[in-house]
C-alpha cells in the first residue's frame, strides 16, 4: 500500500497527469451546467416560437434560469413589448368582431349592403354606422305614432318642404310599414345632404368636380369623400360622360380610364356601380334636348320618387334593386315633364299624377318609346329616303 501511495503521489508531479486530472475535474464540474441547459431546452421546446404566447413563454423560461442582471433586464423588456403587442392584437380582434356585428346589423335591419361593406373595409367609421342605425330606429319609432308625429319629425330634421309632407297630412303613409317609412325618411335625408355636397364640390376645382361626379353616380358615398379628395394614387377617370339607353335602361356612359389599363368605352352598371365595357351598337342615344332634362333629375328627386313608390306594395316586394332604381328615375323624369308642360299646378300634384302612372314605369321600353316620340317631334326620327327629299324640293 505504501508503495502504491508513493507511486501515485510521484505521478501527480508529472505535467501530463496534472492535465488529465484538470480535464476530468472540469468535465465533472460542467455536468450540472449541461443538465441545466438541457432542462431549459426541453422546457422551451414546449412553446411555439411563431406565436406571441409561445415567444413570451420562451422568454419567461430564460428569465427564470439566469441571474445575470443585464440579461434579466433585456429579457424583461422583450416580455413587456410582447405583452403590449398581444394586448393590441386582442383589441384589434375585438374591434373587428364589433365592426362585423355592426355591419351585419346595418345589412339586415337597414337593408343597406353598401354601408355594410364600407364598414367592413374601414371606409366608413363605426360611429357613422351607429348614427345610421340610430336615425333609422328613430324614424321607425316615429312611424308607429301616426301622421302627427311623422309630420313633426320630418319638420324637425329639415324636410318640411318635401313633397311627401302633403301626402303624410293626407294619411297616405299610414299603411306603409314602419321599416319602409324609416327607409324613406333616411333616404330623403341622405339625398338632400348629397345634393348640397355635390353643389359645393363643383366649386372646388377639378378634384372636387371629379368627386362630385363620383358621388352623383353612386361610385362613392359621403363616407368615402375625404379619402377620395386626399388620394395621391391614380383613380379611375372618365371623359365625355353622358346618359344613354342600354336595354331600355338609362345608364351613364363614358370613355373610362382605369389605372394600369387602356381607355375603353364603358357604362356604369346600375347594380354593381362599376364601369363595364360596352359596344357602341348596344347603346341608344338620347337627344340633346332630353339630355338637358335628364340632368335636372337630382338625388333628392330620386329619393322623393322612391318615397312615393314605396306606398305601392308591388314596388316594394316584386322589383329587384335595379328595377326599383329605374322606376325611380322614370318617375322623377315624368314629374319634371309634367311640371315643364304645365300639366300640373304644383310639384305635389305632379308627383301624385306620376304615381297614378307608376304601372307604366316598370314596363320594358317605356323610355325607348318616350325618347322615340321626342326624336320624331324634333325631326330626328327615321332617316328620310331620297324620294322624300325630292318631294320637299318640289
Amino acid at each position: 500500500m505504501a508503495q502504491f501511495s508513493q507511486g501515485f503521489l510521484s505521478s501527480l508531479g508529472r505535467p501530463e497527469m496534472s492535465q488529465s486530472l484538470f480535464g476530468l475535474g472540469a468535465a465533472i464540474g460542467g455536468v450540472p451546467a449541461q443538465l441545466q441547459q438541457r432542462r431549459v431546452r426541453q422546457e422551451m421546446a414546449q412553446y411555439d416560437p411563431t406565436t406571441l404566447v409561445g415567444r413570451q413563454g420562451m422568454l419567461q423560461a430564460q428569465l427564470e434560469q439566469t441571474d445575470d442582471p443585464t440579461q434579466r433586464l433585456a429579457l424583461g423588456e422583450q416580455i413587456r413589448q410582447l405583452v403590449q403587442e398581444k394586448a393590441a392584437q386582442e383589441l384589434k380582434k375585438t374591434q373587428q368582431q364589433n365592426t362585423e356585428t355592426l355591419a351585419t346589423q346595418v345589412e339586415t335591419e337597414l337593408k343597406d349592403p353598401v354601408l355594410a361593406n364600407l364598414l367592413r373595409s374601414g371606409q366608413a367609421t363605426p360611429s357613422q354606422g351607429r348614427a345610421a342605425i340610430q336615425d333609422y330606429n328613430k324614424a321607425k319609432q316615429v312611424a308607429a305614432r301616426g301622421k302627427a308625429a311623422q309630420l313633426t319629425y320630418l319638420k324637425a330634421i329639415g324636410l318640411e318642404s318635401s313633397p311627401i309632407i302633403s301626402q303624410i297630412e293626407a294619411g297616405e303613409y299610414e299603411a306603409v310599414s314602419q321599416e319602409n317609412f324609416a327607409k324613406i325618411v333616411t333616404s330623403l335625408q341622405n339625398a338632400e345632404k348629397d345634393d348640397k355636397i355635390i353643389a359645393e364640390l363643383n366649386n372646388r376645382g377639378e378634384k372636387g368636380k371629379q368627386a362630385a361626379e363620383d358621388l352623383e353616380l353612386g361610385i362613392i358615398t359621403r363616407s368615402q369623400l375625404s379619402q377620395r379628395l386626399s388620394a395621391t394614387k391614380p383613380t379611375t377617370k372618365y371623359a365625355n360622360k353622358t346618359r344613354m339607353l342600354l336595354d331600355g335602361k338609362v345608364v351613364w356612359t363614358a370613355d373610362v380610364t382605369v389605372p394600369g389599363q387602356d381607355e375603353f368605352p364603358g357604362y356604369m352598371d346600375p347594380e354593381t356601380k362599376e364601369w363595364k365595357p360596352v359596344e357602341a351598337g348596344q347603346l341608344k342615344k338620347i337627344p340633346q334636348e332630353q339630355q338637358k332634362r335628364l340632368k335636372e333629375v337630382t338625388k333628392s328627386n330620386l329619393a322623393i320618387a322612391a318615397a312615393y313608390l314605396a306606398k305601392d306594395s308591388a314596388y316594394v316586394e316584386d322589383l329587384t334593386p335595379t328595377e326599383k332604381e329605374q322606376a325611380q328615375f322614370k318617375f322623377a323624369f315624368r314629374v319634371k315633364e309634367l311640371i315643364r308642360n304645365k300639366k300640373a299646378d304644383s310639384e305635389e300634384e305632379a308627383y301624385e299624377m306620376a304615381y297614378e302612372e307608376r304601372g307604366e314605369f316598370v314596363k320594358e321600353g317605356w323610355l325607348d318609346a318616350f325618347v322615340g316620340a321626342v326624336k320624331e317631334k324634333i325631326g330626328i326620327g327615321t332617316p328620310k329616303q331620297a324620294d322624300d327629299y325630292l318631294k320637299e324640293k318640289q
